[in-house]
């Protein structure tokens, strides 16, 4: 029998993490049970198995956990797991794609939810999930001791500024993700920024692709169009909607309205009023025109010149 190898001792590596974390007795009603540990990026699907491949996929650069016990509830619990990624962008993506559910949104920047038995915070490149129970009064404690961890982190930026583009008024309050695996269930929908829309009662899907470059975002379109073409049927296009579009309908996919303008791919998808789709595409073409038309104006002339750098404009760095 081979010799099993050493167990890691994960207390021995550091991480800017563990400064958020409560220390003895340091948050009302909690304790904490053991010397906190730190793992590294390349060892966090070891750690938590097949839940690491989601943070594997965000590239995360290390998790800090701190195990806590109640000092209210003789059976009350809690672990705190914060996740640290390169950029504010990978942790709301790790973050948002974790709202499902019933869920309460809870007043906590940039922005946090509370489910059954955790409670989930995102703040600028670190992801915050709390999980226990046991307390007298559930998730309450949970709630206490996430703000607790929230007002030791530093401010941080916004929600990502390309969700600016989508529609405001029909959008549902704290409906946005970043998906890097998929969009609408499709893998080449991937590294999309999405929000859910009430329109008259109707649920609506939208998401937005800043794509590397045109061409990519031709491909994109093109993919998604052919989805489609193989399951469905495509409708007549929308006359002056973005540089290319296409409208289609399928008994299982529902209703679709995509287009393509310069980088950008936006496509809004139901399964009732095919107009309600038009009016939030048209509405984000001229969200997008209005906000970067110039940029991307001068952005061409400076490509046709030979004077311009390679560097991406600031609206489509991520």
């Amino acid at each position: 029998m081979l010799p099993q190898p050493p167990e890691e001792n994960y207390t021995a590596f550091d991480s800017p993490s563990l400064q958020f974390l409560p220390r003895q007795q340091e948050a009302a009603g909690w304790q904490l049970e053991e010397d906190p540990i730190v793992v590294p990026g390349n060892r966090i699907l070891h750690y938590l198995d097949r839940d690491g491949v989601h943070f594997a996929r965000y590239e995360a650069i290390d998790l800090t956990v701190g195990k806590y016990k109640s000092t209210t509830s003789p059976t009350g619990f809690a672990t705190i797991e914060i996740f640290r990624f390169p950029d504010f962008i990978k942790a709301f993506g790790a973050y948002s794609t974790r709202k499902m559910g019933q869920m309460q949104f809870l007043d906590l920047p940039n922005e946090a939810f509370q489910s059954r038995h955790s409670t989930h915070l995102w703040r600028g490149p670190f992801y915050v999930r709390i999980m226990g129970g046991g307390t007298a009064d559930g998730n309450e404690s949970l709630k206490k001791l996430m703000t607790f961890v929230a007002e030791k982190m530093p401010t941080a930026p916004a929600k990502p500024a390309v969700l600016n583009f989508l529609p405001v008024s029909t959008r549902v309050p704290n409906s946005e993700r970043f998906d890097a695996e998929q969009g609408f269930g499709q893998p080449f929908l991937a590294n999309s920024y999405q929000a859910t829309f009430n329109v008259d009662g109707e649920e609506v899907s939208g998401l937005i692709i800043p794509a590397v470059d045109k061409p990519a975002a031709a491909r994109i379109l093109e993919a998604y169009r052919r989805l489609y073409i193989r399951n469905g049927k495509l409708l007549d296009p929308i006359p002056n909607l973005g540089e290319d579009n296409f409208t289609a309908e399928d008994k299982y996919l529902g209703r679709a309205v995509a287009f393509r303008l310069d980088r950008f791919v936006i496509a809004f998808t139901g399964f009732k009023e095919r107009q309600h789709l038009v009016d939030l595409a048209v509405s984000t073409d001229q969200r997008i025109l209005g906000g970067i038309r110039k940029q991307l104006n001068a952005e061409e002339q400076k490509a046709e010149t030979g004077n311009g750098s390679s560097e991406q404009p600031a609206w489509l760095r991520r």
